[in-house]
């Protein structure tokens, strides 16, 4: 899948953040945690846009969002169930620089594409419909309904959620079927195979997607 492809999948996994169920759940399981953080950030989408607002809502997905987890299983650790032949490439292929590297600039395009498309998502609606395991994972199941065009089948968004010292933190999402992290490591671990790549070409199309409009 292309990095283009990765970018427009980003915008369909921001409908299920830019709206909030209407009744409050405690964050004592996924599923209230995920619809807890989905609420947060409705309300912000609902102040004047200022970088202040900006701001909260990038504070807001760095609780929710374990990005060094979610690094890591896009280069393979731990590989795809789906991915019997799959490398890790995150102990195999990258420096204790490299990962930070690719921690940030991850960060930052994840953060920049949800920024980018709460604001077009705000005439969805959120349906949960519970938790699934699914090896080993707590899939955290929603429907993103559009208002404007009630016809328009349901988007399926599942937020996998891992939880640690009794925090939750979504480490994939996957929409459609389509697993985030699966997607980039199909593109990574095809770029770190061909050797007229490798790992400056990922840091440079990560940067160019960074950096785009």
């Amino acid at each position: 899948m292309s990095f283009r492809r990765m970018a427009s999948l980003a915008t369909v996994v921001s409908l299920a953040v830019a709206s909030a169920a209407s009744n409050a759940w405690a964050a004592s399981d996924p599923q209230g945690f995920v619809q807890e953080e989905q609420q947060k950030l409705n309300a912000l989408l609902h102040q004047p846009a200022s970088a202040a607002r900006a701001a909260q809502i990038e504070h807001e997905l760095d609780f929710m969002v374990d990005y060094d987890t979610l690094t890591r299983r896009a280069f393979g650790e731990p590989c795809p169930l789906s991915m019997p032949t799959c490398v890790d490439h995150w102990k195999n292929d990258l420096s204790d620089a490299n990962r930070a590297e690719v921690t940030g600039l991850l960060k930052k395009l994840v953060v920049k594409n949800y920024q980018k498309n709460l604001e077009k998502t705000l005439d969805y609606d959120v349906t949960f419909r519970g938790t699934k395991d699914a090896g080993g994972d707590t899939k955290v199941r929603t429907e993103a309904k559009s208002k404007a065009k009630p016809r328009d089948p349901a988007v399926q968004v599942d937020y996998v959620v891992e939880s640690e010292n009794g925090r939750f933190k979504v480490v994939d999402i996957v929409t459609e079927g389509s697993s985030l992290t699966k997607n980039y490591y199909d593109q990574f671990d095809k770029k770190l195979r061909d050797p007229n790549l490798g790992y400056a070409n990922i840091v440079q199309k990560l940067r160019e997607k960074i950096a785009a409009p």
